[in-house]
């Protein structure tokens, strides 16, 4: 308990933006297993999942109980070496289904890497699951399918929320603008020589090559563009002292000009990974789901 009330006063500093972070306002799921369901247990699936002609590896936790749950399909970055799975166990204790994957090309799975096909990726693993033999397996409520991505993964869930109406929820955590990282000549040569280095699980690309191929898609893939599409959904960005914090403020901005009542905007002081404030990060995207639970 001692450990505990550490924690917890600790927090209370990890906040830039919003109130702050009491111990009465940390979710349980962060900090204490729930009650044992011995009928229905929280579970493990190992899965491989379609997507055109590739079969993507996907790791499904999910939740105990017996009634359908909300599904969060959480995207890891590129390559994804922060993969977030300890936000991933506090979601499913929070009652969510949570569906990790590797997109083609990366981490043993066939293909080749490129950011079209990881956006089809993510697509397709959405439409896993809402094949109703799925919805009945894995005990899905497919009204509640919520896409939550850090860094280049935030793109993605930015994307398919986008483009998809039915998505309920998007968290986008230190989201890549991949529309913009080649609109900055000194961002882009740091970004460039970064992505060089941190390549080698990913098969099929080279950093030199994902750029031109962002660079193609300069105006669909700035996410800042897609602020009317998502203007009637619930919005959750969250910040780090990082190369992406201007964009993520330029997504509010855009957001809230569109009307959008919606949008949540966190700021943490902390790294692209979070890596001093993973508690923190845990009680923001907890709280947000809760909301979406009513």
């Amino acid at each position: 308990m001692r450990n505990r009330a550490i924690v917890l006063a600790l927090l209370g500093a990890a906040w830039i933006t919003g109130p702050p972070l009491g111990a009465q306002q940390i979710p349980a799921a962060v900090v204490a297993d729930p009650a044992t369901d011995k009928q229905f247990p929280p579970g493990l699936a190992i899965l491989t999942i379609p997507s055109h002609g590739v079969e993507l590896d996907a790791f499904f936790y999910t939740a105990a109980g017996a009634t359908p749950h909300g599904t969060v399909v959480l995207l890891h970055g590129l390559p994804g070496y922060e993969i977030n799975g300890d936000l991933a166990q506090s979601i499913r204790r929070a009652g969510w289904n949570v569906l990790l994957f590797h997109y083609r090309g990366t981490w043993g799975a066939e293909g080749s890497f490129t950011q079209a096909c990881a956006i089809g990726d993510t697509a397709e693993v959405v439409r896993f699951l809402r094949n109703p033999a799925n919805i009945a397996k894995y005990r899905i409520d497919a009204g509640r399918l919520v896409v939550v991505g850090h860094s280049f993964g935030g793109f993605l869930a930015g994307y398919e929320a986008s483009h998809d109406p039915a998505i309920r929820g998007v968290a986008m955590i230190s989201a890549t603008n991949i529309g913009r990282i080649n609109a900055n000549p000194r961002e882009k040569e740091t970004r460039l020589k970064r992505w060089e280095t941190q390549l080698h699980p990913v098969r099929g690309a080279t950093a030199s090559a994902l750029f031109d191929e962002a660079e193609r898609h300069a105006n669909d893939w700035d996410y800042v563009q897609w602020a009317e599409s998502l203007r009637n959904r619930s919005v959750l960005l969250v910040e780090a002292d990082d190369q992406n914090r201007a964009d993520m403020e330029a997504l509010a901005t855009a957001l809230r000009q569109k009307g959008s009542d919606t949008v949540e905007q966190r700021a943490l002081a902390t790294d692209h990974s979070f890596s001093d404030h993973r508690i923190a990060l845990q009680a923001i995207v907890i709280e947000w789901l809760a909301k979406l639970q009513k």
